[in-house]
């Protein structure tokens, strides 16, 4: 009544609706049939409030009656007046909704609507209460809902609504607002979604396959008396029952929590739900012979292959009127039913930098470059969508979010006294403060940077600078006592400052300075990546001076050029990276200096085509250092010129059309892909066609798992993963170590360590904290951070001594009876992923105790 809105509901056959979702507030109802006058009545709904609505409409009736009844947390009957006839009844909730307005002052007000009841209808034309279905419990998100950006009206104020998950629990919201005039609000609510009878179950997020585990069953009765619960396990074939039943019962008291477990084992891979559902048979809990207590909870899992997974790439371009074949080849070793094909299709550049976004956030992002190119993405894609004006404000928001998060983050590693470091701890490092410091320039076009952090990082770069324009190497680094360009070769230091301070506008005299240091200093014997960052530097600063010329020219001299591919290789780059990803990373910083400069067009394109067949089967292109410079550089391209693609895309499977896209206005600069489960287990062929305008790149995947084989010989680096025994029991606490060896003749930079944590088990975190406290001060295999997530421990180390051993014991709980294998356990150089190695798991027993 407050609002004026209007909501409408039309029966069905039965004379049922319902209106859900409402508001809390003073409501009219008004129901209307044919050749009948309508009635009205006049009712409120309350925070959790259920109505029920029930009237009947009689042939010569001489009054026609609704009456409406509202309770919270249960329910009231309502009684329908007058004679027999047809019969109208359903449901107004007033949820499942959370509502937060702002008027003024912050203020938060949230509501839930319990579970709607329903109506039956007597023989005799009366309406009685009779317990519905129960709501089904699926959504079960750690947060609920995040917003950066909500605008008041002119009065200030605002309202969202936010649908619920189906947790039972407390929600907090917190909120910080401001005025136009930069007064600030804040405030914080919280939403508690409470049912009196309600079941859990502890269920591991990824099984292994022939995995067996006891799935604690949790049941909460909080109804007022003693209650007899009877669960059934809902059977799938993905799983089978060992010396168990689907079906079982339990007495639960009171305010009291009650317990069960069923036992299954994976037999299939994939992505499955367990569903479980709960009813309570109760003196109280009956109406017209009617269980009114029960509780559905749907969980999914994941049921992963028991090997080695591999990857078959394939990369390309496809030009209107030509088609491409790869044929996609399975050893006969792959594990049944786990092999896929993955078709993705790359109409435009955007759909390039969302697939990689999608997949930067899986990796690591714990130190100060990880986090700063897991926002960049963001930073890339909103810039290109406001510049082509595809932005719309739901992806505006969402990337903003992403952006405003790695922001406050980044800020984090900021040392005292100025610059940023890998850990936030001194001292500074240049060349990673100047990467910062040009990523916050690109971010200040679409987000709120601070000036004043510009400026300090810049002021704090220029003051570095030597007398005669150079920049000196660091003397500590993240990889101390290892050799690598930056702690030798002032030239590449030199221009990658600079280059830094001319990208982000700086106005002194370092760039100049720096420029005719360079100038002065210029090599042809330099590196590919030091004449790609010169040639960068140069054509930023002037691109049609003499020595932007002969800096390009040096460039083009270095490549490599194969059909029609161009790359420049790198024994390393700025951060440490070596191998295919350093080929990639020198590569497309070549290819900005190229398109900017706009005098070799050819090389650019064979560049570009160099790097789009480089991405890996997880969306990237190895480090994130690589995938931020092939974004830029993909993004770079599509600003100077790209086609627009129509048309269509056809896929065929072993002779067979599967799938058939067409590319409009509305699509053609979206990342699409298309999986195929149902293939040969040995060989298979796939087929691409595009018929249309422009061109578009496109990548086959043939995804596998081969069993666990012996450790291959000579690996770059080494892990062992061992258990003090492997039979325990419930509440046991076990004992892992970890052996991981460098058995290169060098250092080994930045080394990341996986540790698998088993499914029903929780690591103690102590242990970590420990080893990390106790390597704080070491040269080699310092812990600088770790992090955890539901599968495993991810360890952030300095670097690792050639030749050298780092032992690490931790301990583990057991949660509940399980025979399970571990996950696996990884450890690689960061900035070069082929440096790595991985420890075939182990199977782990926990019985009951």
């Amino acid at each position: 009544m407050s609002t004026g809105q209007t909501r409408q509901s039309i029966t069905n056959a039965a004379g049922r609706f319902d209106l859900t979702a409402l508001l809390p507030g003073t409501y009219e109802i008004e129901a209307t049939a044919l050749a009948f006058n309508s009635v009205k009545h006049e009712f409120t709904l309350r925070a959790r409030d259920r109505a029920i609505v029930s009237a009947t409409l009689a042939v010569g009736a001489a009054t026609q009656t609704v009456t409406v009844a509202a309770a919270a947390p249960g329910f009231a009957e309502g009684r329908v007046h007058g004679l027999a006839g047809g019969v109208l009844g359903g449901i107004a909730a007033g949820g499942p909704v959370a509502q937060m307005a702002i008027n003024g002052r912050v203020q938060m007000k949230m509501f839930a609507a319990a579970t709607p009841m329903a109506t039956a209808v007597a023989a005799d034309g009366a309406a009685s209460i009779k317990a519905p279905a129960p709501h089904i419990r699926s959504y079960f998100p750690e947060a609920l809902y995040i917003n950066p950006e909500i605008i008041t009206d002119g009065n200030g104020v605002a309202s969202i609504t936010i649908p619920l998950a189906d947790s039972i629990t407390t929600w907090r919201m917190a909120m910080l607002a401001s005025t136009e005039r930069g007064a600030l609000g804040t405030g914080t609510s919280n939403l508690k979604v409470f049912q009196d009878f309600f079941v859990d179950l502890d269920l591991p997020v990824t099984l292994t396959q022939g995995d067996r585990v006891s799935i604690p069953i949790a049941v909460y009765n909080y109804s007022g008396e003693r209650g007899e619960i009877s669960l059934k396990l809902q059977y799938d074939d993905w799983f089978s029952l060992v010396d168990d039943s689907s079906e079982k019962s339990v007495s639960v008291d009171s305010n009291r929590v009650g317990g069960s477990q069923f036992t299954l084992e994976a037999k299939r891979i994939g992505k499955f739900k367990l569903s479980l559902s709960a009813r309570m048979k109760g003196a109280a809990d009956r109406v017209d012979g009617a269980l009114s207590r029960a509780d559905i909870v749907v969980h999914e899992i994941e049921v992963v292959p028991n090997g080695r997974g591999q990857n078959a790439v394939f990369n390309g371009r496809l030009e209107p009127q030509h088609g491409v074949q790869h044929n996609v080849d399975f050893p006969a070793v792959a594990i049944p039913d786990a092999s896929k094909i993955y078709v993705r299709l790359y109409p435009g550049p955007l759909s390039q930098v969302i697939e990689g976004m999608d997949s930067i956030l899986r990796m690591p992002y714990g130190c100060f470059e990880q986090t700063s190119s897991a926002t960049y993405p963001n930073v890339l894609a909103l810039d290109y969508m406001k510049r082509t004006k595809k932005l719309t404000p739901e992806v505006h928001a969402k990337a903003e979010g992403f952006i405003a998060n790695g922001y406050q983050r980044l800020l984090t590693f900021e040392v005292p006294g100025g610059g940023f470091s890998w850990f936030g701890q001194a001292p500074a490092n240049k060349i990673l403060t100047a990467y910062g410091l040009m990523e916050f320039s690109d971010m200040s076009k679409v987000y709120d940077v601070d000036p004043r952090l510009i400026e300090r990082t810049q002021q704090w770069l220029a003051m570095q600078q030597q007398p005669d324009g150079s920049w000196k190497p660091d003397t500590s680094f993240i990889n101390e006592g290892a050799t690598n360009r930056y702690n030798s070769d002032v030239l590449r230091i030199t221009a990658y400052i600079g280059w830094a301070l001319e990208n982000t506008g700086y106005h002194g005299p370092a760039v100049e300075k720096a420029m005719r240091f360079i100038e002065s200093h210029m090599d042809a014997k330099a590196d590919a990546y030091t004449l790609a960052v010169i040639a960068n530097f140069a054509v930023d600063h002037d691109k049609n001076s003499a020595f932007t010329h002969q800096a390009m020219q040096l460039l083009l001299d270095a490549r490599t050029e194969k059909d029609e591919q161009v790359w420049w290789s790198a024994e390393e780059t700025s951060v440490y990276s070596t191998g295919a990803s350093a080929a990639v990373e020198t590569t497309a910083l070549a290819v900005q200096a190229l398109l900017k400069w706009g005098q070799a067009s050819a090389a650019a394109r064979k560049a570009l085509t160099y790097i789009t067949s480089k991405k890996d089967a997880s969306g990237t292109w190895g480090t994130t250092q690589a995938t931020i410079m092939a974004l830029r550089a993909l993004l770079l391209a599509s600003e100077i010129g790209s086609a627009d693609v129509r048309g269509s895309v056809e896929i065929t499977l072993n002779g067979k059309p599967v799938e058939k896209l067409v590319l409009t206005p509305e699509n053609n600069d979206l990342f699409h892909q298309f999986v195929f489960k149902d293939i040969d287990p040995k060989i298979n062929s796939v087929q691409l066609r595009f018929d249309g305008t422009g061109g578009l790149a496109y990548q086959v995947v043939g995804s596998y798992f081969v069993p666990w084989d012996d450790k291959p010989v000579k690996e770059p680096l080494s892990i062992d993963v061992a258990y003090d025994r492997t039979q325990l029991a419930q509440n046991d606490i076990a004992t892992a170590t970890a052996t991981i060896r460098n058995n290169l003749g060098k250092s080994a930079n930045m080394v990341m360590v996986d540790l698998g944590i088993p499914p029903g088990f929780d690591l103690l975190t102590e242990d970590l904290q420990s080893y990390q406290e106790k390597t704080a001060g070491s040269a080699s295999g310092r812990l600088e951070k770790f992090s955890l997530t539901v599968m495993q421990a991810i360890l952030y180390f300095n670097s690792f001594a050639p030749d050298s051993t780092v032992t690490l014991r931790y301990r583990l709980r057991v949660k509940y009876p399980i025979r399970a294998h571990t996950f696996q356990s990884r450890v690689y150089e960061y900035y070069d992923p082929a440096v790595s190695a991985t420890a075939k798991p182990i199977q782990l027993e926990v019985r009951a105790r």
